[in-house]
């Protein structure tokens, strides 16, 4: 209060009226006009309630207030807080209370929602010009950073910075965001920042747009560096569209991702700006992309109704988003390109794809990793027509047969048929293993089931009652990959046998329209491509047990019946064990070694870079390793006799023949080979 003549203090307020009144009179200094001007704009909505609350409080009142009613907007803003002046000391303590609230213990992702209503909340205030809280502003670039500060900041100290160039560069060095990207951040952030400050410093406003005429426009693109107005607002279009997209990425709902999109397919761009926009979508060759582009926008046009502008509209984007974030955008740029030319397709297509997510995303992934199936999916409309009417996961052996027999039922030319059926399965099941919902080891077995259900319904067509087929290899063991060979024998006692064969090896070689249904390899008969095609079940016997090499013993296990006369079948695969049981023994540790390093020798391409199948640690020599084990062990353990490498690797370890830590070792090598051996397939690759 204030000392009267008499002692007495009259006008009396309290501690916390006082300092209110001294912030607002604090205020007025900052922000009174004098004939040179202000000195600063000062902005107190950020405290507790807005400009209903109290310009003043202690920090208890604080600590209260974000404990109960904080959002996380206030979060975001104290993100930035720091003690600037005055009682340093108390500015500390004020830091200590808040947090707790700014760097929650617990992640809330629900938070995300918060801030993307937030940001729409900007948008629909602001215009889409504005640089700091339009699109692509500078605003977004604070959001997009910010959002991992709220999310990480508690775990990692180094995140809670005021400055959001720190923060950029704490985010790299941790590696939250792709490297590239966060530094075209930083640049457009600092772009952005500077441009503010040419627009405010013309006549000291708080303006954020640029001006309406066009020479002031150029003074400010010269100012920034350019020699020209248009080289200006290019750099500065493809810079917003950047920030918008990493935006996007983070906090950007469907719709905004599909505005973008459709942005690039229908927006006035130049070429200049959409190459330089395709090249930070990690494009490697922006040039071709962008022929991609106009060809995609030029066939939109051909669809010519309302439904149709309507359907192109909405899917278009999608398809567009999807495959530049594919893990190869130049081939899902390209396919999607061929969609819409060579391949034609069809509004009714184009409806169903909207309303199947997966097959549209299994598109892209087809386009992006897989020239091989890509070939084969634009070559007829046929594919995607299956594909919209059957989208089922697991074909168990009897589906595949069942399916086959009323395809060819009729057909006028069976070869084609079977043909196009093991198209559209590798189609399929290519698509659903590239979705992640396939895993490798069912990707082998349903290919493995496509090639026995084709071999089955051939000798049903040709009436094979007295013959039975013999799958070894890859096939045996229920793990072709695409691109596998198919290892069969025959076995028959039958004068007939001979040119029922033939004519299976006819059906299943042959050439087609669509190519060869398969390669067939039949060298594992007795005497090899020498020998005669069938032998009965004491040839191979006499065979096996005479005059058989070694790796011809390690062949048989993977023997296993397809189809045919079961009573054949069952006596080979008896014979077949008492065989391995009587010579496999034999095999010494020196002649697997020796038939490996003769195979990395003459087989193998280690010269001209890693061999994962036949080099050295690579498949071939985990399946003889584990083949070897098998051979050695099986008089004492004939159960340890399966087909399936992983499934013997499984059960040696049952036998304690391998301990975990070499059953582990084993499983996940050879899983991984073989997943690997099968991308690059998928890649038309051969290994």
């Amino acid at each position: 209060g204030v000392p009267g003549p008499s002692g007495v203090r009259t006008n009396r307020i309290s501690n916390h009226e006082f300092y209110c009144r001294v912030v607002e009179l604090f205020g007025k200094l900052l922000s009174s006009q004098t004939e040179d001007g202000i000195a600063y704009r000062v902005d107190l909505r950020l405290r507790p309630q807005g400009q209903r609350g109290e310009v003043a409080l202690p920090l208890k009142a604080y600590r209260t207030y974000y404990e109960s009613w904080g959002r996380t907007w206030e979060r975001m803003a104290l993100i930035r807080a720091r003690p600037a002046a005055g009682d340093i000391g108390l500015g500390k303590a004020f830091m200590e209370a808040i947090r707790p609230f700014v760097w929650r213990e617990t992640v809330d992702y629900s938070e995300i929602e918060e801030i993307r209503g937030l940001k729409k909340k900007i948008d629909s205030t602001f215009a889409r010009d504005d640089i700091k809280r339009g699109y692509g502003g500078i605003r977004e670039a604070e959001f997009f950073v910010q959002t991992f500060q709220l999310l990480y900041g508690r775990a990692n100290r180094h995140l809670r910075t005021h400055g959001t160039l720190d923060a950029i560069r704490v985010l790299r060095e941790m590696k939250m965001a792709p490297e590239e990207d966060l530094v075209t951040l930083r640049g457009n952030y600092l772009f952005l920042r500077r441009l503010e400050h040419y627009l405010q410093m013309k006549e000291d406003l708080q303006t954020h747009t640029l001006p309406p005429s066009d020479e002031e426009t150029e003074v400010i693109a010269r100012s920034m560096g350019f020699p020209s107005k248009s080289d200006f607002l290019a750099s500065l279009r493809l810079r917003r569209m950047q920030t918008k997209n990493m935006y996007n990425s983070l906090l950007g709902t469907r719709e905004d991702v599909h505005a973008e999109a459709l942005n690039l397919l229908e927006g006035k761009l130049s070429d200049e700006e959409l190459s330089g926009y395709l090249s930070f979508r990690k494009v490697r060759h922006a040039g071709k992309c962008l022929i991609n582009m106009k060809n995609i926008r030029e066939h939109m046009s051909a669809f010519r109704t309302m439904q149709e502008r309507s359907l192109i509209r909405e899917v278009m984007p999608r398809l567009l988003e999807n495959a530049l974030t594919a893990e190869s955008p130049d081939r899902a740029l390209a396919g999607l390109e061929s969609l819409l030319t060579t391949y034609d397709i069809k509004t009714a297509h184009l409806t169903a794809i909207m309303e199947l997510k997966e097959l549209m995303t299994g598109i892209t992934k087809i386009f992006s990793l897989s020239p091989y199936l890509t070939r084969i999916f634009l070559s007829s409309h046929y594919y995607l027509d299956i594909l919209i009417e059957e989208w089922s996961i697991v074909k168990s052996l009897g589906n595949m047969e069942g399916e086959l027999r009323r395809t060819t039922e009729g057909s006028k030319d069976f070869n084609s048929e079977l043909a196009r059926y093991r198209r559209f399965e590798e189609v399929r099941s290519g698509m659903l293993f590239l979705l992640g919902i396939l895993k490798t080891e069912d990707l082998f077995r349903g290919l493995s089931h496509l090639a026995e259900a084709i071999i089955k319904v051939i000798l049903q067509k040709f009436g094979c009652n007295e013959l039975s087929v013999i799958a070894f290899g890859k096939l045996g063991g229920r793990e072709m990959t695409f691109g596998s060979d198919i290892d069969i024998v025959f076995v028959s006692g039958s004068p007939e046998a001979m040119t029922l064969a033939e004519k299976i090896m006819k059906v299943l070689t042959s050439y087609t329209d669509m190519g060869m249904l398969y390669s067939v390899d039949t060298r594992l008969r007795p005497d090899g491509s020498k020998g005669i095609l069938v032998k009965d079940i004491e040839g191979y016997r006499n065979y096996y047990l005479k005059n058989a090499r070694n790796w011809e013993i390690q062949a048989l296990l993977k023997a296993r019946p397809l189809g045919g006369n079961e009573k054949l079948s069952r006596s080979f695969i008896n014979m077949a064990k008492d065989v391995i049981l009587q010579r496999g023994s034999d095999i010494r540790k020196d002649d697997i070694t020796a038939m490996r390093a003769r195979i990395i020798k003459e087989l193998s391409h280690e010269a001209e870079g890693m061999d994962i199948k036949l080099g050295s640690g690579g498949i071939k020599e985990i399946e003889f390793y584990v083949q070897f084990l098998q051979l050695h062990h099986a008089r004492r353990f004939p159960e340890i006799l399966v087909q399936n490498t992983l499934a013997a690797i499984s059960r040696l370890a049952k036998k304690q023949i391998l301990n975990p830590a070499e059953r582990d070792t084993l499983f996940s090598a050879y899983e991984y080979y073989r997943r690997l051996q099968t991308f690059l397939r998928l890649n038309e690759e051969q290994v």
